[in-house]
């Protein structure tokens, strides 16, 4: 799969694109891509085209996580775009034209109803419709994904992993939610309390669920491990405040120090909190991989990845 960006050159070959905000891959986007797949022809790459704001603004899915579901995906181009004053500026038709037409080639384009594009979001699905013949693409327009609950939206599952509803969250992502990043050695405190960690520093830009423990399966080095994995800034022994996620692997010998891993978040347990003192917290972490391993053991029938 290809990285595209703003600074690109023009593509050559007919390709069919979706395009949207894609920070979570939930299921509104993955019907885009179910429609992208199902109506493009073999003459046809497929790119995703994600349109991301501009500076440091969080985002549930951070740039290489959206790559490497993408890759996962099977696309021949992931395309991110930023909202720069001068993207935000083109005119609806210099995005058609110049954009969609020019840059990526798209012969067909599959964008939700409510897809808005263009300077002051002037354009929309009718517009891209109307200068089709023109533009010498398709249009496709899919409808939006609602459950009992309503519509399926990032904003929704942002707010659920902030409540470290992640189960829930999980089920609109399909894929569990998950943080990419590189193994660091930290201060060996989990070690000092007999239960050795792996420690990834997320981005400040990164949506991260509630501070708390959860049920986690680890991939790295072409390998998976279950574990758990504390989100927050281990209060009892920490007094930085700096904002970690520190993974107790189970059955895991491997040296991960250096290596980039993806943790998915399977399952929440309890709260960060303060305690007492280290036996305290000992103890405390000795019941969370209990509950975790228990946990992992009722899921020999079912597949998350």
């Amino acid at each position: 799969m290809q990285i595209l960006n703003a600074d690109s050159q023009g593509l050559k070959r007919p390709t069919g694109i979706t395009i949207g905000k894609f920070d979570g891959f939930h299921l509104g986007h993955r019907k885009l891509l179910m429609e992208l797949f199902a109506r493009k022809t073999e003459e046809m790459d497929s790119c995703v085209v994600s349109i991301s704001p501009a500076g440091k603004k969080e985002q549930i899915y951070e740039k290489r996580e959206k790559e490497l579901l993408c890759e996962s995906f099977g696309l021949t181009y992931f395309a991110e775009y930023e909202l720069t004053d001068s993207f935000r500026n083109l005119s609806p038709e210099e995005f058609i034209f110049d954009v969609i037409g020019k840059k990526l080639c798209a012969s067909l384009v599959v964008v939700g109803e409510d897809f808005r594009f263009g300077k002051n979001r002037a354009g929309d699905v009718s517009l891209l419709k109307s200068l089709e013949a023109r533009g010498g693409y398709q249009t496709v327009v899919v409808p939006a994904v609602c459950d009992a609950e309503g519509r399926v939206s990032s904003s929704r599952i942002r707010a659920l992993l902030a409540k470290g509803h992640i189960e829930k969250a999980n089920k609109l992502l399909l894929t569990p939610y998950f943080l990419l990043g590189t193994v660091t050695r930290g201060k060996q405190l989990g070690k000092g309390l007999g239960f050795p960690t792996i420690n990834l520093l997320p981005e400040k830009t990164k949506v991260l669920p509630a501070f708390g423990v959860y049920a986690a399966l680890v991939e790295g080095k072409g390998k998976r491990f279950y574990g758990v994995s504390n989100v927050g800034v281990c209060p009892t022994l920490k007094t930085e405040g700096v904002v970690s996620v520190e993974t107790n692997l189970f059955a895991c010998d491997e040296m991960l120090y250096g290596e980039e891993v993806r943790i998915f978040f399977l399952k929440f347990l309890r709260k960060e909190r303060i305690f007492s003192d280290a036996e305290e917290l000992k103890a405390q972490i000795a019941k969370d991989k209990q509950v975790a391993e228990e946990f992992v053991r009722s899921l020999s029938n079912e597949a998350f990845l």
